[in-house]
């Protein structure tokens, strides 16, 4: 009983931190090709329009590749 229970909140644990990169940042403008996986980015520094929070399938979906500051 306490290993299943061990095993389950391991299974918790790992898609708690994992799903923290499901959501990713862009630079709303008709240019903008990547994604970033924090809003801090030096990669958006230089954004002048609107920073949206999108999943990183609807990321990837629309042809954004990951920053390069994030490698």
């Amino acid at each position: 009983m306490k290993s299943s229970l061990l095993v389950l909140l391991s299974i918790l644990f790992i898609q708690a931190t994992t799903s923290k990169r499901k959501e990713v940042y862009i630079c709303n403008s008709p240019n903008g090709k990547r994604f970033h996986y924090t809003e801090s980015c030096e990669g958006l520094q230089n954004c002048t329009y609107k920073i949206e929070k999108i999943t990183l399938r609807e990321a990837r979906k629309a042809g954004k590749t990951r920053c390069g500051y994030e490698r």
